[in-house]
């Protein structure tokens, strides 16, 4: 699907001030899926252009406008629309159009889309013109499958690093990571009652995709445990536990700038998972220890 996009009536207008978007944007820019001239951030339209795009649903999801019809569609079914015009009716793109398929390719872009501020925000807070319009039940569609995901791969870890460090069987490991892991994490989403109201759903959404990128990095560590001998094995997971820890660390950092509070939160959650792994690590080999 590199067919170089022809017409440039049609516009694809989105929200300029996410990195995600953008990023996105600039990849169907360099698939040659989408022409630069054929995108425009939110700040970038005229007014017409503008109260289009705005009536269409600009705030939750991107808009494709036709400035000469002034027809605009929303979000994944907007872009089919101008993909299928730019690639000549691609293959895939008529595959991906099919009933089904466009169903679950449009539910899971308004899941990201919904819960762009929280995936990826901004260096710093914003309020604009295409702020998402936040519900619970949006904020919950990316929380819980998520953290259904990362409670799975910090399983998976665990079971790994118990075998082949040969402290004991699989479903002990997974255990002990689970409590180890996840005392810090409990302990930060009970201190965020002390936010206000409405900064709460937003803080536990941006705790639980920082732990969901956290646990990605465990990943290849698992999967590579039964090849490795002990000793490398033990490198190779302290070595991934550091990295993992850098990058939430990171993540935290300008996650808590986003939202516009102290940056003790992110001391706060540092204490918390330190002392958290630290406790269930002696409460769990006490006997062991001189």
């Amino acid at each position: 699907m590199t067919t170089a996009a022809e017409n440039v009536n049609r516009i694809v207008a989105y929200d300029g001030d996410c990195p995600m978007c953008t990023s996105t944007v600039g990849m169907l820019i360099r698939l040659k899926l989408l022409k630069p001239a054929q995108t425009r951030g939110i700040h970038e339209l005229d007014r017409a252009d503008f109260d289009t795009v705005y009536a269409a649903g600009i705030r939750n999801q991107l808009v494709v406008i036709d400035p000469v019809t002034r027809e605009a569609r929303a979000g994944t079914d907007g872009l089919l629309w101008i993909l299928r015009e730019n690639t000549g009716n691609h293959w895939s793109i008529r595959l991906l159009a099919l009933p089904g398929l466009r169903d679950l390719l449009r539910w899971g872009y308004r899941i990201i889309s919904y819960n762009r501020r929280i995936i990826s925000p901004p260096r710093r807070q914003i309020v604009c013109d295409c702020e998402p319009e936040v519900t619970l039940a949006r904020r919950l569609w990316l929380i819980l499958p998520t953290l259904v995901l990362t409670i799975l791969i910090t399983a998976g870890f665990g079971a790994a690093v118990f075998r082949g460090w040969k402290l004991g069987d699989a479903r002990s490991g997974a255990l002990f990571m689970e409590v180890a892991a996840g005392s810090g994490w409990v302990a930060m989403v009970v201190a965020s009652l002390g936010l206000p109201k409405e900064k709460r759903i937003d803080y536990l959404g941006h705790l639980v995709v920082t732990m969901f990128v956290g646990v990605l990095v465990l990943v290849p560590a698992s999967l590579v445990a039964p090849l490795v001998p002990r000793l490398g094995l033990i490198a190779l997971d302290c070595l991934s536990v550091l990295a993992s820890f850098s990058l939430m660390f990171s993540m935290q950092r300008r996650r808590i700038a986003a939202l516009a509070i102290s940056s003790r939160w992110l001391w706060a959650w540092v204490v918390a998972l330190v002392v958290g792994f630290s406790v269930t690590t002696y409460l769990t080999f006490w006997q062991v220890l001189p």
